[in-house]
């Protein structure tokens, strides 16, 4: 199989587990352990289609999160 290639840098795309954050009508939403491809030269992220339809789902459907945690603002 052929590397897939950054279309920012050039450097090879990986697929890996991440944390990504939303922030939606002032509300901070925290996303782990999510599948992206990630350029292991620059550090670009890409977020696969159904992935980010799950993560808008979730902010609009009000879905239970595992955990909720604390975030101090400055």
């Amino acid at each position: 199989m052929k590397d897939r290639l950054c279309a920012i840098c050039g450097g090879k795309i990986v697929n890996k587990k991440v944390t990504l954050n939303r922030i939606v009508e002032n509300k901070f939403y925290l996303f782990e352990k999510v599948s992206a491809d990630v350029c292991q030269q620059c550090g670009e992220i890409w977020i696969p289609g159904r992935t980010a339809e799950w993560m808008d789902e979730a902010i609009q459907n009000h879905i239970k999160p595992k955990k909720k945690i604390a975030v101090p603002v400055y």
